[in-house]
């Protein structure tokens, strides 16, 4: 408890605080709740992430760094006290009619470089560029329609006092920009999840899906590399980050995985896919599905439904490339020896499944996700209590029974400061990237961006995709998923629509490649954490994880073009579309492990490679003809396996002679 014992801890206790007493008290108006907890986020980022990191710079200047850093937090806490002081004014006026006053204005100003700086520190130039840059736009967009080749993208802002009135109403005063859908959606949602993932890490349940994938995969050929990917597919559908997913498992699968033969860099790619899924992976997703769920204005349950079936193929695929990887390499499982966990041991914890079962339950249902997600952190920490109390009876009597108690109270309080430090990684980006949505919205550009991509590709739906495909990874090399989705979203849907894509599809899309671009190198932050963990060469782990990841890549394509993948339209066409592409990522993960029943020569790779992308594409025809060249290969390779058998055995009859 010790480790609790400062500033970050009490302001990170605070934000918990806050956020449950929103759920069981008379909640804030989103105007004023909103604020306040994007403060939080911003007040415990400069806590967490100072000016000067270290003393080493000098004592004087890093006294007055960290003073600095102070006075910060001092303003933000002004502003927050200021959003709830000021309520009912806020509530009550009419944007955009009742004009800010010069203390509105200043609170907005000191709010936006307030909020910039915490994107900066937390994440670094990427998202900040992007932000600085739609920024300036949103204020020298009146002047590029002067210039010949910008004038598609110029908008009608007029620069006054009542243009910069109005910027600051929208992005500030309303529940637009700043304080719009994304911070709309971490603060009412997301946050919960995230205080949810912590409570099952503090009591247990991280490692019980490791147990759990050791006992049900662990023994199977390649072993070590399935345990990894079932454990990331449990844990990152309830964390919902692909780096967070990385560090925790592969601290456990990496040297797990070298150990039985794979290499340094083969491991961290298995890993860092693996955990990349977790975006991809109901219920949490990384807080792209509430985003989808707000944007489309749809229930969250609808969106977590229409994600399983290609998220499943996602590690169905990855799981493939692994079995496929250990057949060349005759790599083996682990041994009975090998395997420290049991039966017994994993049963007895089994019930820390039963909040998660129910969270799920409960959202399907249609509860409040906020109260839905604090009943299910209730009922882990009673069903946490009771097991350690029963076994600290059994060893201590009622000192046992204390102990329990003290244990439970201890980790309940771990887990409430680390959810809410983990939700800096979703509250700081969401506020970030409302800037961008409020200044997107106000000058049309998402319109503007759809035109030009429309125009670019000549109206084309390959090339309008393959041309968001590319704007979406490179935005996602810089940010988190979260914001490069949400960029994506408000640039490249418009677009989408123009062409005929439905809004769901062009929604998973955009959230498919920007999940992807964490394994798509040159920067691929899910492969870095891996590739370090594993002492590997980050260069070649980037790449290997992007092979692995190739089937998201074509699924995405897939549901682009038909929304049968997303549980869209009649059950027969989901059907189909669901096993020829399972069947098509079988031919991907043989191209990409370079084996299907023999080692792959170039003709057959291109063979398989083409058989994959007319399996997944969801068109029978296709499929009929992406089948009969899997079949093709499959028989050639086989017929050819039991020549070099047959050649091998004369050889040794010869020998014996």
């Amino acid at each position: 408890m010790k480790s609790l014992a400062n500033p970050a801890s009490f302001v990170a206790l605070c934000w918990a605080a806050f956020q449950i007493y929103m759920v069981y008290s008379t909640p804030l108006e989103l105007i004023v709740a909103v604020p306040i907890h994007v403060m939080f986020g911003v007040i415990l980022t400069l806590i967490t992430h100072p000016l000067v990191k270290c003393e080493s710079t000098g004592a004087a200047r890093y006294a007055v760094a960290r003073g600095s850093d102070y006075l910060l937090m001092a303003v933000a806490a002004v502003i927050a006290a200021h959003y709830y002081l000021s309520g009912e004014n806020l509530v009550t006026r009419i944007a955009m009619v009742d004009l800010p006053t010069t203390t509105d204005l200043v609170v907005g100003v000191v709010t936006l470089v307030l909020v910039v700086e915490a994107v900066r520190r937390s994440l670094g130039m990427g998202l900040t560029a992007v932000i600085l840059v739609f920024l300036a736009y949103q204020f020298c967009g009146p002047l590029l329609r002067e210039l010949p080749l910008l004038r598609i993208v110029g908008h009608d802002g007029q620069l006054s006092r009542t243009f910069f009135e109005t910027f600051i109403d929208i992005q500030t005063m309303q529940n637009e920009g700043v304080f719009g859908i994304p911070s709309i959606v971490s603060y009412g949602q997301v946050f919960y999840f995230l205080l949810f993932g912590a409570f099952l890490r503090f009591f247990g349940g991280g490692q019980l899906f490791m147990d759990l994938s050791v006992l049900l995969v662990g023994r199977l050929r390649g072993g070590m590399a399935k345990v990894s990917i079932l454990s990331s597919t449990l844990f990152g559908s309830v964390s919902g980050s692909a780096t967070a997913n990385a560090a925790v498992m592969g601290m456990f699968t990496i040297p797990a995985m070298k150990r039985s033969g794979m290499s340094a860099e083969q491991s961290a790619a298995v890993e860092a896919t693996s955990s990349t899924g977790g975006q991809l992976m109901p219920p949490v997703m990384g807080a792209a599905a509430f985003l989808i769920a707000q944007f489309m204005g749809v229930p969250y349950a609808e969106v977590a439904l229409a994600a399983i079936i290609p998220a499943l193929l996602f590690y169905l695929a990855l799981y493939f490339v692994v079995d496929l990887l250990a057949r060349r390499q005759e790599l083996t499982g682990l041994h009975r020896d090998e395997i420290e966990t049991d039966w017994s041991s994993v049963l007895k914890r089994l019930y820390l499944l039963i909040p998660v079962f129910a969270l799920v339950y409960q959202i399907m249902a249609g509860r409040a996700l906020s109260s839905a997600t604090l009943e299910a952190i209730w009922l882990t920490v009673a069903l946490g209590l009771c097991s350690r109390a029963w076994e600290g009876f059994r060893a201590s009597g009622a000192g046992g029974v204390l102990h329990a108690i003290g244990s439970v109270a201890s980790d309940s309080i771990q887990a409430l400061v680390s959810g809410a430090r983990g939700a800096i990684a979703v509250a700081i980006p969401c506020a970030g990237a409302g800037i961008v949505v409020g200044i997107a919205s106000t000058t049309n550009l998402g319109l503007t961006f759809g035109t030009f991509v429309t125009t670019l590709s000549g109206g084309m739906m390959i090339p309008a995709l393959l041309l968001v495909m590319g704007m979406v990874i490179v935005m996602g090399m810089g940010m988190p998923t979260t914001a490069a989705y949400i960029m994506g979203a408000i640039l490249a849907i418009p677009a989408l629509d123009q062409l005929g894509i439905s809004q769901l599809s062009s929604h998973f899309f955009v959230l498919y490649f920007a999940a992807l671009s964490m394994v798509t190198p040159p920067v691929a932050l899910a492969a870095f954490v891996a590739g370090g963990i594993a002492k590997a060469n980050v260069w070649q782990t980037g790449w290997a994880a992007f092979r692995y990841s190739l089937a998201g890549f074509l699924v995405a394509f897939a549901f682009a073009f038909s929304p049968a993948l997303l549980l869209q339209g009649e059950w027969q066409k989901i059907l189909t579309a669901t096993l020829t592409a399972a069947i098509g990522c079988y031919a991907l993960a043989a191209c990409v492990a370079g084996f299907l029943r023999a080692r792959n020569t170039l003709p057959e790779a291109i063979l398989l490679l083409n058989a994959a992308v007319l399996l997944i594409t969801p068109k029978l025809a296709a499929s009929v003809v992406g089948l009969v060249l899997l079949a093709a290969v499959w028989a050639w390779q086989l017929w050819r396996a039991k020549a070099a058998r047959r050649g091998d055995s004369q050889t040794t009859s010869t020998a014996n002679r």
